[in-house]
């Protein structure tokens, strides 16, 4: 027996045509401004002596409903600048980079960027895989560097490969002993913590780096030392220096009490003030984000389907 519909079933069926229509919609939009990439992102030697707030995030993966609102979020409160503190992609592939950048230039504004190279921009699958920072390189800029902004210098380490060598120690003191003559404030950049603040856990550098690490940081006066990969926010000042582990801003959670975020620094002459800034996911982001990603990076064979299914106008707009 055929089953009679009634107003609801239309109702019903008509909201979830709205919903995919709306959806689709969305993704025949294109690609939105024209992306940037590394240098063209940045600015050197802000000298201004104002006031000013700037951002940390890390671990962005593919998680585009947590990431785009808080990128929005960081263009429209009018933040200095943003440290991306590495992991801005799920694999070191080059279409991968592409597509970040991509979606990136939909909600950057104008803030400037500065990245940190995680494990993930660095290795293809895993630890096993090829450490190379060529795509980095290319698309996000140095992977050891320092800038300025007013009184503050901002020192970026790599330790994507969850270790620093000699000469990364040697480079970091050298660098650590020029600007903490010239400048007021000094902030540290990195990946990979010097610690793991989880009791019985070590997602962090080996021991005998992070404690020659830490000492580095003592010795010459460094205020803050910002990580991600942990994907888990923590604070913990020893020795007078605040270490800061940044919460996802994408990537799946690790805490018992999981949460997406940001870190605020406001600095205000002598003064200097940390916040965690907590950020709902939007699903709506997220599942278009999933659409996209899937077709244009993960399974991009799919579309000569689609083009069957869904008609050559909407992939036309789809894939450009």
């Amino acid at each position: 027996m055929i089953k009679k519909l009634r107003g609801r079933d239309y109702i019903r069926g008509f909201a979830l045509l709205a919903a995919l229509s709306l959806l689709f919609i969305g993704l025949l939009r294109g690609e939105g401004p024209s992306p940037l990439y590394g240098p063209t992102l940045q600015r050197e030697d802000e000298g201004t002596s104002a006031p000013f707030q700037f951002a940390v995030l890390a671990d962005l993966h593919k998680g585009w409903g947590v990431f785009k609102p808080i990128m929005k979020e960081i263009a429209r409160d009018g933040y200095s600048f943003a440290i991306i503190g590495g992991d801005i992609v799920a694999q070191n592939k080059e279409d991968r980079y592409l597509f970040f950048f991509r979606e990136l230039a939909e909600v950057r504004g104008k803030t400037p960027l500065y990245f940190v190279p995680g494990n993930h921009d660095v290795y293809d699958y895993g630890y096993n895989a090829e450490y190379s920072l060529e795509n980095f390189w290319r698309y996000c800029g140095r992977d050891h560097y320092w800038f300025s902004w007013g009184d503050a210098a901002f020192v970026v380490v790599n330790d994507s490969n969850s270790r620093l060598t000699n000469g990364d120690f040697l480079w970091l003191q050298d660098t650590l002993q020029m600007v903490g003559k010239k400048f007021t404030h000094v902030f540290v950049s990195m990946h990979v913590p010097p610690f793991d603040p989880r009791e019985g856990q070590n997602y962090c550098l080996p021991k005998s780096d992070g404690e020659k690490f830490m000492a580095l940081m003592e010795k010459y006066g460094v205020d803050y030392v910002f990580c991600g990969h942990i994907h888990c926010y923590f604070r913990k000042v020893i020795n007078g220096v605040t270490y800061i582990g940044c919460p996802s801003a994408g990537g799946r959670t690790r805490c018992s009490n999981p949460s997406y975020g940001y870190i605020q620094i406001a600095v205000n002459g002598q003064g200097l003030k940390d916040s965690v800034v907590k950020v709902d996911n939007d699903w709506w982001l997220e599942l278009k984000g999933d659409i996209k990603y899937d077709l244009r990076v993960r399974r991009p064979f799919l579309i000569p389907l689609l083009t069957v299914v869904l008609g050559q106008s909407f992939l036309y707009f789809l894939v450009l």
